[in-house]
């Protein structure tokens, strides 16, 4: 009986799906560089602090006097944005306060703001302890990324690279190396940054500390319409073919037997 051949097109067929299936690697983060790289010195950031202005949200605990203080630190239950126990900074940059009165904490780091409002709070109290905190910290991440949105900074610093734990991580499509944060300064200017995050480089060289009201926006592949393209219609072909070529192995080798 004469065998039947296995025809040439889906040689050729088969070799260009793997090669538009090697196309589609993702990117990973931090590559190394070649065989006995030693990497750039690292550059020494001074740590960022946001300094206080106009709008920001804050909670302030005096220990052992919940009456002085506004939402409470020291509790296990710490207060939130949501549960609405806050000050704001008023337009001139001050906040009232029970014994102290009206002060001025704009332009202070929440830090300087600490010894400030310990300073004057030790004219009334011993030894007073005392915790300011900023609630109106928030960033916001956009594009391939798995849960795009707000996100409250807790912390400080807090980096890009937890923001990206924090948001779910990269969906498949994301440019992980042409990621974009657009910054509003304090006197309104804005300032485009760009990251490539799979240059492992960056950790030396860049800062990667998040300021408030950044806005992070992780662009698509170019490949993304085709990598989708390939996956909806293209790869389940292979498996249509993988069957037919095994089809046709077993009818030759029964013919050949």
């Amino acid at each position: 009986m004469q065998k039947i051949p296995f025809p040439k097109y889906l040689h050729w067929l088969l070799i260009l799906v793997l090669f538009s299936l090697n196309a589609c690697t993702p990117q990973w983060l931090f590559q190394p560089k070649e065989l006995g790289y030693t990497g750039p010195e690292t550059v020494m950031v001074e740590p960022y602090e946001h300094i206080l202005q106009p709008s920001d949200k804050i909670i302030l605990s005096v220990w052992g006097h919940d009456e002085l203080g506004v939402g409470s630190a020291f509790s296990v239950f710490s207060s939130t944005l949501e549960q609405g126990k806050y000050i704001s900074i008023d337009a001139r940059g001050e906040i009232t306060l029970p014994l102290i009165g009206e002060v001025k904490i704009s332009e202070l780091s929440a830090r300087e703001a600490d010894l400030y409002l310990t300073s004057l709070f030790s004219k009334y109290l011993k030894d007073p302890i005392v915790y300011l905190r900023i609630l109106s910290l928030e960033v916001t991440i956009i594009g391939e990324i798995n849960t795009p949105a707000n996100y409250q900074l807790d912390k400080e610093p807090f980096s890009l690279i937890e923001l990206v734990g924090e948001a779910g991580g990269f969906t498949d499509y994301a440019d992980r190396s042409k990621i974009r944060i657009l910054r509003t300064h304090p006197d309104g200017s804005l300032e485009e940054l760009y990251f490539d995050l799979t240059d492992r480089d960056i950790l030396f060289v860049k800062d990667l500390s998040l300021r408030s009201r950044d806005v992070i926006y992780v662009p698509e592949r170019r490949a993304k319409a085709f990598e989708q393209t390939v996956s909806g219609k293209i790869v389940p072909i292979v498996g249509a073919i993988g069957s037919v070529a095994l089809i046709m192995s077993i009818v030759n080798s029964i013919n050949g037997g």
